[in-house]
């Protein structure tokens, strides 16, 4: 394979300096500690005023910090204290509120609706169970609910370490607060939705569920199950599910994953769609200053039968490594014409959103 060192500058603009800020001078000084000793001091001094914050429910403060971080370093660092003190209480019997992401890709010629959760909830937690995600004799649930993104972005750190500290069981806890939300969709889409749960640690037990790592020997049982569950006639159903993660967590990773799967599914189509014209695909990537990365997938002299994809960057997206997911993809796809375009454009021209196919970039872009 052709060197995958990244190419693509990142488009995202941060501040040149912050104002004056304890949340972000706490992490700046984390990032710039000189020895072990100091940082875990700052680290101390950030958990301690994120609690607070949190206790007192000040989400505007929060807010304005991560949004007025120098740099991706600096909110990653941010962001995971904030994690560590909504999620993590110091001591003692707590819930952990935790979701389990499903990407779904669909397909039908109709219009359909999909069921708007899992039926057999038994069945669910009882797979989790045997395969050994939950651990035996814990105190654990997850919902069948399938529930929307907006949903789950619409609980707030504050609610989250509220929740953490507070409720009192896994049955009656958080999820059935939420609605579910079916899925309606016609020819293909690629959908997210999350099986929310939470498990009680009880102090000095074993963790009450496995949380993060790679998709195990589970994974194809508990896709099976999801996709008898979720039968509907007339639709082609793949679900793909992800690892339990802590909520917050679950959030970031779970858009990330949704997308990367929507570009294999507009890739793969519209390779297929110049293939079967005999024509040679001819992939281009491009940064542009809205923070998103464009994706076309064309054929020289074909103006016509090109496609286009848009990757909006969150803010943990790393350039380098959609980059690099991508390019491997083309290999696997046996697309050897890859052209990256080396410098951030705008995001449009005459009011038009700005791609670049095989006849708009040169061929010297190539990576041989």
């Amino acid at each position: 394979m052709s060197d995958l060192s990244p190419v693509l500058p990142d488009p995202r603009q941060y501040p040149e300096s912050s104002p004056s800020n304890m949340l972000i001078h706490y992490a700046q000084s984390i990032a710039t500690a000189r020895s072990e000793d100091d940082r875990a001091m700052w680290q101390d001094s950030l958990r301690a005023a994120l609690s607070e914050m949190l206790e007192r429910e000040e989400l505007l403060s929060l807010s304005v910090a991560l949004a007025m971080v120098t740099s991706q370093q600096t909110y990653q660092i941010l962001w995971d204290a904030l994690r560590d003190a909504a999620e993590c209480p110091d001591a003692g019997r707590h819930a952990v509120v935790f979701a389990v992401p499903v990407v779904l890709v669909v397909g039908s010629k109709n219009k359909v609706t999909l069921p708007e959760r899992i039926a057999d909830v038994d069945g669910l937690n009882g797979l989790f169970r045997q395969h050994g995600l939950f651990a035996q004799g814990a105190e654990v649930f997850l919902s069948g609910k399938l529930l929307h993104p907006d949903s789950i972005v619409d609980i707030s750190s504050a609610q989250i370490y509220r929740y953490t500290r507070q409720l009192a069981d896994a049955a009656r806890g958080l999820p059935l607060e939420l609605p579910a939300a079916a899925i309606t969709a016609k020819d293909e889409g690629v959908f997210l939705r999350y099986l929310l749960g939470v498990a009680i640690q009880e102090e000095g037990a074993p963790a009450p569920v496995k949380l993060g790592g790679s998709v195990g020997a589970w994974g194809v049982p508990l896709m099976k199950f999801l996709g008898d569950q979720l039968k509907t006639d007339g639709v082609t159903l793949f679900p793909i599910p992800r690892p339990p993660m802590p909520l917050m967590q679950a959030i970031a990773a779970a858009n990330h994953a949704r997308l990367e799967v929507a570009l294999q599914v507009f890739a793969s189509s519209q390779i297929r769609l110049l293939r079967d014209q005999g024509q040679e695909p001819v992939a281009v990537v491009s940064a542009h200053d809205n923070g998103e990365l464009h994706f076309t997938v064309s054929a020289a002299g074909n103006e016509k039968d090109w496609g286009g994809f848009v990757w909006p960057l969150a803010a943990q997206d790393v350039v380098g490594q959609i980059e690099t997911s991508f390019r491997i993809l083309m290999a696997e796809c046996q697309v050897s014409d890859v052209r990256l375009v080396p410098d951030v454009q705008p995001e449009s021209r005459d009011g038009i959103p700005l791609f670049f196919t095989a006849d708009d970039w040169p061929v010297s872009q190539t990576l041989q």
